[in-house]
């Protein structure tokens, strides 16, 4: 009885395994179902994801070393021949009688890269026949390519030592009209030193000064420009439309060219009063000529209502060594600008006996201020 009963709870069992869909799929496939089939598979299928990705960042890290010792050979390579092309190339532009044909690809790459170097180290009728060597070789024409590179340090490079070729200067104008302002500004200094370079005006609104350009290169493009046509420069302080940058690098160009422009500048500080930036530039300028003619607008600038005014003026007193303008330093010791009263002293002392017998009379002034202004710049003219 007992074995009966329990013969019919198996098949009970095997009736309720049969119809699950798990068991009748396992029938269909032969394959075993359950979760502790699909547990026992579970890590060696991770361990051989884990395994495949190992390899493959193994062989992008192989990939990258064979790059890496390919460029370095292919870079040492190069460099090596670019040495050897230098030892070839550079007698060329020193010496007469060399290669006759123009150069091409790397040689001639390196050989624009020479005549920079060159152009730097010689001068006169050294640079005059190497220019011509280099452009037998065809070293203008590169030039002129790298002018149209994205590189703005390429184009004023190029740009500079262009200039330098007697016939490349049209080329070498058209950098003026570069959308980089660095890539202007060098082009114009270079071309500054050439016969054929524009009229100052036409450099400053190519500059786009005032709006764009405000670099200090500006007095040094201006002193090229006033050693070869001062007229032109000293025009553009007449310009009612030219812009304050511009007439300010003008006048200190001008003051560096000697005194035959300094009744110019004197004309100018009169017509510049109230313009507290511009007059001060003139001052210093007048007094850097040391020319006569600026006697009367320094004196003048001396009673000036801005400060600024006030101080160029003394500085150019003195530099200028106007005695007339003793008595009036002499007040500016009391001054209420400290600046002021620095640049009367310092111009007192440079006048000799007739402004060291002012700083004393301040020194015994009942005026605080001036007391101690002249007292400092007698303590420092002893110690110089």
């Amino acid at each position: 009885m007992v074995a009966l009963r329990r013969r019919r709870v198996a098949a009970g069992r095997r009736l309720v395994a049969g119809r699950q869909p798990g068991a009748r799929m396992a029938r269909r496939t032969g394959r075993p179902h359950g979760g502790a089939a699909r547990g026992a598979g579970s890590p060696v299928t991770s361990l051989l994801f884990l395994w495949e990705i190992s390899l493959v960042l193994c062989g992008i890290g192989l990939a990258c070393l064979l790059a890496l010792i390919v460029a370095r050979l292919f870079s040492t390579h190069s460099a090596d021949a670019r040495r050897e092309a230098r030892r070839e190339i550079l007698p060329l532009l020193l010496e007469d009688g060399g290669y006759a044909g123009q150069l091409r690809g790397m040689e001639l790459d390196v050989a624009t890269a020479l005549t920079m170097e060159l152009a730097e180290m010689t001068a006169g009728s050294e640079r005059s026949a190497m220019l011509a060597r280099a452009s037998a070789l065809g070293v203008p024409g590169h030039l002129e390519r790298q002018m149209h590179s994205r590189s703005a340090q390429t184009r004023l490079t190029a740009v500079e030592t262009l200039a330098l070729f007697d016939e490349c200067g049209r080329q070498a104008r058209a950098a003026l009209d570069d959308d980089n302002a660095d890539v202007r500004l060098g082009a114009a200094l270079a071309i500054a030193r050439r016969d054929d370079a524009p009229p100052p005006a036409v450099m400053v609104e190519k500059l786009r000064v005032g709006s764009e350009e405000r670099s200090l290169l500006l007095v040094s493009l201006m002193s090229d420009l006033a050693e070869r046509d001062p007229g032109a420069v000293a025009a553009i302080l007449f310009e009612k439309d030219m812009p304050y940058d511009a007439k300010v690098a003008a006048t200190d160009a001008l003051s560096r060219t000697g005194s035959e422009y300094a009744p110019l500048l004197a004309t100018m500080a009169a017509a510049a009063s109230g313009e507290s930036d511009l007059q001060p530039r003139i001052f210093r300028a007048l007094g850097r000529t040391g020319h006569p003619a600026g006697r009367a607008s320094i004196l003048e600038g001396l009673h000036s209502d801005e400060w600024p005014v006030r101080a160029s003026a003394s500085e150019a007193a003195g530099r200028a060594v106007l005695v007339d303008a003793a008595e009036r330093l002499g007040e500016l010791l009391g001054d209420e600008n400290w600046w002021v009263r620095f640049r009367a002293g310092e111009a007192l002392l440079r006048l000799g006996p007739r402004g060291i017998a002012v700083l004393r009379v301040a020194g015994d002034s009942d005026v605080p201020v001036a007391r101690l202004s002249a007292e400092a710049i007698l303590a420092e003219g002893r110690a110089a």
